[in-house]
């Protein structure tokens, strides 16, 4: 009997092929070990040599009504397409890292991150996509318009207007980017 091999197409396959081969070069010359930080630097020189685009440590904050909540710092930006977060766990990734990732696509608004865990014997490389489905509110009022008051109303529209503003309105100062290579 023949197999049929169905080739998949990948979001970025040859930039996201040329990442990893820098990542297990790295990996193969320097082993396990080490702390981010070292990996990170040579994963700067690596992508610098091979003549891959990055922003290293870019940054970006959040506000919420003018005041800054926090700063997040990717590990790396890559071609302005992939973002590569470094990890040094003895372990499996862990949910938090997935949430970082997570957070990280969808506030430099970006589909595709690589996480990479330089912690175990053998490294581990993770392929998140990330599409960011639209917000949709449901709006269907029938089963409690009749016992409401005029007042309730009123309080329910503005209330409505109020989150919708804040669904429509998200502030990110994403174009904020430093350390460009």
């Amino acid at each position: 009997m023949r197999r049929a091999y169905v080739v998949a197409n990948y979001l970025y396959e040859d930039l996201t092929y040329s990442i990893r081969h820098c990542i297990f070069d790295i990996q193969n010359e320097l082993g396990t070990g080490f702390d981010e930080e070292t990996y990170h630097q040579a994963l700067a020189r690596k992508f610098k040599q091979e003549g891959i685009p990055f922003v290293s440590k870019a940054k970006t904050s959040r506000k919420h009504r003018d005041i800054l909540i926090r700063e997040f710092i990717l590990d790396f930006l890559i071609d302005d397409k992939v973002i590569l977060s470094l990890k040094c766990l003895p372990c499996d990734f862990l949910q938090t890292n997935y949430v970082q990732l997570f957070t990280e696509l969808k506030l430099w608004k970006k589909r595709l991150g690589l996480m990479a865990n330089f912690g175990l014997p053998k490294i581990k490389i993770e392929r998140i996509v990330f599409d960011e489905r639209e917000a949709h509110i449901d709006e269907n009022y029938d089963h409690v318009r009749e016992r409401l008051t005029s007042i309730e109303r009123n309080v329910l529209k503005e209330l409505r207007d109020a989150i919708l503003f804040v669904v429509n309105h998200t502030v990110s100062d994403s174009d904020n980017l430093s350390s460009r290579n």
